[in-house]
């Protein structure tokens, strides 16, 4: 697939899709990684047009989940990857196929070498592309969590638990911020839950995130692992396999001008 140059001045602001137009939106460039984000919090006008861009099978999983919150959430996430992932083919999305790997990891049918990943948290979500690595992302709405003690003993090693422990007043958000290290690296991996979050061990360091050891025979990636946060109060990692990518962000807004 031949690459684009450039990009055009308005990639700097917020991108609108309210017309399901996806031809104005960049294609990545060799060595690049794209990040988008994504608010789930639309009118029922724009929920019932971003409804109809999803596949037969996907309208149908709708129905699958119990409450209409999860509903919503459902439509808005799948409809916005498949409005992107045809930016990028340059095709329609109703041509837009995608499967799961052995270990559930998904995948373009279309084009297997465009990497893609994806995560949401309560109102945002966030999506990345790359043809020249793999990838694993999470975002995590820093929230009060009742079984936070639990979950701490349950998920992590004995040193992040003195790391997030030695500091009682950032306990919560050192909580979030480890667990989204071991979310993308698990998503990046196709491991998923199968590698449960207490085998793998994090650090992190004047900003630079280290996966220090496993109790599970993982792949031999030399992962390299990105924070970022979202508003103030959303905290993600993006977890990725190239040695020094461009990291290009970016938004979509999803709502009426």
């Amino acid at each position: 697939m031949a690459e684009r140059s450039g990009y055009p001045d308005y990639l700097k602001d917020v991108l609108s899709l309210d017309q399901l137009e996806t031809s104005h939106l960049p294609f990545p460039l060799k060595g690049e990684i794209h990040l988008w984000t994504a608010s789930l919090d639309v009118s029922a006008e724009q929920l019932e047009r971003l409804q109809s861009v999803l596949s037969a099978e996907e309208r149908k999983r709708v129905s699958y989940f119990k409450f209409e919150s999860t509903q919503d959430s459902y439509i808005v996430t799948q409809a916005v990857l498949r409005m992107l992932l045809s930016s990028y083919l340059e095709i329609n999305p109703s041509d837009v196929k995608t499967g799961a790997r052995k270990k559930g990891k998904p995948y373009l049918m279309n084009d297997p070498s465009l990497c893609f990943n994806l995560s949401h948290s309560h109102d945002l979500c966030v999506y990345v592309f790359s043809y020249d690595s793999e990838l694993g992302i999470d975002l995590e709405k820093i929230r009060d969590l009742p079984d936070i003690e639990q979950l701490i003993e349950k998920n992590f090693t004995s040193r992040e638990k003195q790391y997030l422990l030695k500091d009682p007043d950032n306990k919560l958000s050192r909580f979030f911020q480890f667990w989204t290290f071991k979310e993308a690296y698990l998503k990046a991996t196709g491991e998923g839950m199968l590698l449960t979050p207490e085998n793998l061990e994090f650090s992190t360091e004047n900003g630079i995130i280290k996966l220090q050891s496993g109790k599970y025979g993982f792949d031999e990636t030399n992962w390299k692992f990105t924070g970022f946060s979202r508003e103030e109060n959303y905290i993600g990692t993006l977890a990725f396999s190239h040695k020094n990518p461009i990291l290009r962000e970016m938004s979509i807004d999803l709502k009426k001008k």
